[in-house]
């Protein structure tokens, strides 16, 4: 779900700290809270919420990650909860070995799973979305956003709140690492997202 504050909206794009982020702003966030839409409710599904609604389209926010992490971590949320951040009409990709799981994504979107997953959120217009902040700096990346929106929060508060959901640590669930070849590949095919959101590879 889409998290309303009272001077912004906040997407939730799956495995990229969006639990951190809504644990973070109920212990911090000053003023209601409210829930957009239905889980991980993308871009265009929540601004036509907030229009039917009557409302105003607010300061909007998000964060991503590194694809080889995203990878990583959605193949350790699903191999722990039987759950994969996907909507129930695409294809399955979900499979024990990592390799051929990341290789079934690649196969379903050939212009990058993670690159059409962000878009839902993020858009292709520049200018769509106000803030887009990076799970690599999470901490520092949602204070800058509530900064730009004017909320009001106590940053200490939200800096002492610890990580959520962090993958492997409830069912010791190991991760074996990229092979030299996955890792290439997933550079290649990740191409959107490396260059838009400047990430090294």
């Amino acid at each position: 779900m889409a998290y309303l504050l009272p001077h912004c909206l906040i997407l939730h794009i799956p495995k990229t700290g969006s639990d951190w982020v809504r644990a973070a702003c109920q212990e911090a966030v000053e003023g209601p809270i409210s829930e957009v839409g239905d889980w991980h409710c993308d871009l265009q599904t929540a601004k036509q919420i907030l229009q039917e609604k009557g409302m105003g389209i607010p300061l909007i926010g998000t964060f991503v990650r590194h694809p080889m992490d995203w990878y990583r971590s959605a193949w350790l949320y699903w191999k722990e909860t039987d759950r994969f951040p996907r909507l129930e009409s695409e294809p399955k990709v979900e499979t024990d070995d990592f390799e051929l799981f990341v290789r079934n994504c690649m196969t379903v979107e050939p212009r990058g799973y993670v690159s059409t997953l962000y878009e839902r959120f993020t858009g292709t217009i520049p200018g769509e979305i106000s803030v887009i902040g990076k799970q690599e700096n999470l901490v520092d990346d949602l204070v800058r956003l509530l900064k730009l929106a004017g909320e009001s929060f106590d940053e200490g508060k939200l800096r002492s709140v610890k990580s959520q959901n962090v993958g492997g640590h409830k069912t010791g669930v190991r991760f074996t690492g990229y092979s030299y070849e996955l890792a290439r590949d997933v550079i290649l095919h990740e191409q959107l997202v490396l260059e838009r959101f400047g990430y090294t590879y």
